[in-house]
């Protein structure tokens, strides 16, 4: 009986870990991607078009990085409907607050 109470603890550990761990890799991704939304938010102030910003922040991932580079139209466009005025200020944050509320 007390085997069957330790396996049950350590199957719900298990289960109560897991969402913790994905929501932590969720949260790295979503780092990763605001991380390169300011990328992509300097080079608009730069003055460059969007096309051009998406090849130069596409280039910084590997083609084993698929989800990311999947994300670059999603990003630009995020970045380049700014207004002015909050494209001066921090799209870093603004898009990994977005981000991490996503729960689709």
């Amino acid at each position: 009986m007390k085997m069957s109470h330790f396996v049950s603890c350590v199957t719900l550990c298990v289960f109560v870990a897991m969402p913790a761990a994905a929501k932590s890799k969720k949260d790295k991704f979503c780092e990763e991607l605001a991380y390169a939304s300011q990328q992509m938010a300097d080079l608009r102030k730069d003055g460059s078009d969007e096309k051009e910003a998406q090849l130069i922040v596409a280039g910084q991932y590997d083609d084993d990085q698929l989800n990311h580079l999947q994300m670059i139209p999603y990003l630009s466009s995020f970045v380049y409907g700014l207004d002015k005025e909050k494209l001066q200020g921090d799209v870093e944050a603004s898009f990994s607050e977005q981000c991490k509320g996503f729960n689709g």
